[in-house]
């Protein structure tokens, strides 16, 4: 069985980092993947993902630590962080859960506490389901890449550069 919570409290370095990817046509949704290293070590499937939406710029913005898929099983997420995204995130009534509150921002954090349940040493669901806030202010892209690297423990963050967002100037006249 993985250990899961040692992945997230070790040291670790992006192994290379290969660059945003050409965005979908349909979606203009643009994501990188990159390998992770702990201990000089690069870790087979622990990897760090990003995405966005290179037409809308300064927001929508995905960071997410996770193990990479195996043959026949889908991947784990660990951690993500969510900045500016579209409505927040609605966080589901249960029993026997971490206090959160029912709605967080459009910036939040879906942190592994609280998704592993420790009495039966697994994931609360499939794909982090409930969320966070995030205390500090997150007012740019090098903000949110210096919290990511600090909530992930990845010291060379700034090797992931800025996505490839598209500007548009717009030359309607205002009435």
């Amino acid at each position: 069985m993985v250990d899961y919570s040692s992945s997230l409290v070790q040291l670790k370095l992006i192994a290379a980092f290969p660059g945003w990817s050409d965005p979908e046509p349909e979606t203009s949704y643009a994501w990188f993947v990159a390998p992770l290293q702990i201990g000089g070590v690069v870790e087979e499937r622990l990897v760090l993902q990003g995405g966005c939406y290179i037409d809308q710029p300064d927001r929508h913005v995905t960071f997410e630590l996770h193990f990479t898929k195996k043959p026949g099983q889908s991947k784990r997420p660990l951690e993500r962080i969510d900045w500016r995204s579209r409505g927040g995130h609605t966080n589901r009534a249960r029993k026997n859960m971490p206090l959160c509150p029912p709605r967080v921002s459009n910036t939040h954090l879906h942190a592994f506490d609280l998704n592993w349940d420790p009495i039966r040493l697994r994931f609360r669901g499939e794909d982090l389901p409930y969320a966070c806030e995030i205390e500090e202010q997150l007012a740019t892209f090098e903000d949110l890449r210096a919290y990511t690297g600090k909530r992930f423990k990845i010291s060379n963050i700034n090797l992931v550069s800025t996505p490839p967002w598209e500007y548009l100037l717009n030359l309607e006249p205002r009435l």
